[in-house]
């Protein structure tokens, strides 16, 4: 069973997920289920009134969670069936449910703003903290040409700009406290800034003042950040977060180049693949992340990448492109499911042979990690 709902998850990220008018008008007059909220992008290929509420993810079977990436192209629909949500495919329709509301959604922080300005829910498990919700590659068209940010923050986000470390921690105690035992873990990103050293310990700063917060929780601390151009600032996270993850993208070299221009010109490729290094020598294999797209470079190309980390002892985490609108590639073709699918399997190879785990288990909405380690590929 596992490798046919893994199979379907791949064909929902191939194809993203049309909605019939029904099913919206019985989505909009639901509390039950978590709504898409655009802390870092924008999701969906085209984008319906920012009025109207869609689900964020999908629970296929019981287990596997993945995106709702809006394409009114889709042959891939939810619909009403007897009065329930379903996934509708030509004649075969299926059950499918949806992540519940967060209980702390709509909750007043003691300075009054909303809770969910602050803090946003992943994948039904995890806490998500995007603090800066500005990348500076956009102030000169140089961010990275798949991604969202900017027309997500400027068009559909109510998201704060930047979070400060007591509200943030006080949102994920609230957050513990009415759902006690439904996160794992919080999950810290954001936008570039121009000093990478400064944007990094903004990040183990806010991490760490969460933390504090805390204390009496099991939660897991992980970090997606840009590499300090000062490596010896990868001590700094250890002892304070659980894992690390640095997103190169792609790993051709010519066409990081050309995905990425932000990265490649101010970072470098070089300083990156040294950076990825450099954390292993200091947080141990296993414990650093190399974030993929998956879609962005041919097939042999990204299976290249992925060995190179995995032989490094760095996990490789694979996301699938999906046209974002808003964004340089808000046209450009998803990956085919065999090309998924080819990728996925030898992902799996790689998480045994080095006993690698997802970064973010079971929350992975647009990831294959999880997949991989469950060993879903047929």
């Amino acid at each position: 069973m596992l490798f046919e709902t893994v199979n379907l998850k791949l064909k929902l990220l191939s194809n993203g997920i049309n909605f019939s008018e029904e099913f919206l008008e019985h989505f909009q007059n639901q509390t039950k289920h978590i709504e898409k909220r655009r802390a870092y992008g924008t999701g969906d290929s085209v984008i319906l009134e920012s009025s109207i509420h869609t689900p964020q993810e999908m629970i296929l079977d019981g287990q596997i969670i993945t995106a709702a990436n809006y394409n009114p192209s889709s042959p891939y629909q939810i619909v009403l069936a007897q009065g329930h949500p379903a996934l509708k495919h030509g004649s075969k329709t299926i059950k499918i449910t949806f992540p519940s509301r967060p209980i702390s959604y709509e909750t007043q922080l003691s300075n009054g703003e909303l809770f969910e300005t602050h803090l946003t829910v992943y994948g039904n498990s995890t806490l998500g903290i995007f603090s800066p919700g500005h990348c500076y590659y956009f102030n000169n068209g140089r961010e990275c040409k798949f991604c969202s940010l900017g027309a997500a923050r400027e068009n559909f986000s109510d998201h704060k700009m930047r979070i400060k470390g007591d509200l943030a921690g006080e949102a994920v105690e609230i957050a513990t406290k009415v759902e006690s035992g439904r996160y794992k873990r919080v999950l810290f990103n954001g936008g570039t800034i121009p000093n990478y050293d400064k944007g990094y310990l903004m990040h183990l700063d806010l991490m760490k003042r969460v933390k504090e917060r805390n204390t009496a929780s099991n939660l897991d601390y992980h970090l997606i950040s840009m590499p300090p151009k000062d490596f010896r600032l990868f001590e700094r996270f250890k002892g304070l977060g659980h894992k690390l993850s640095m997103s190169l993208e792609v790993f051709n070299a010519d066409l990081f180049s050309e995905v990425c221009p932000g990265k490649s010109q101010d970072y470098t490729r070089p300083r990156f693949l040294s950076a990825f290094e450099a954390a292993v020598e200091v947080l141990g294999r296993g414990n650093v992340y190399a974030g993929f797209v998956a879609g962005m470079e041919p097939l042999e190309s990204i299976i290249e990448g992925i060995e190179y980390f995995g032989n490094m002892g760095v996990v490789p985490a694979v996301a699938v492109f999906h046209p974002d609108a808003g964004s340089h590639y808000s046209t450009k073709a998803r990956p085919s499911v065999d090309f998924l699918n080819t990728l996925g399997k030898k992902m799996s190879e790689i998480y045994q042979r080095e006993g690698f785990r997802p970064l973010i288990e079971g929350s992975g909405r647009n990831s294959l990690d999880t997949e991989a380690y469950l060993g879903g590929f047929a």
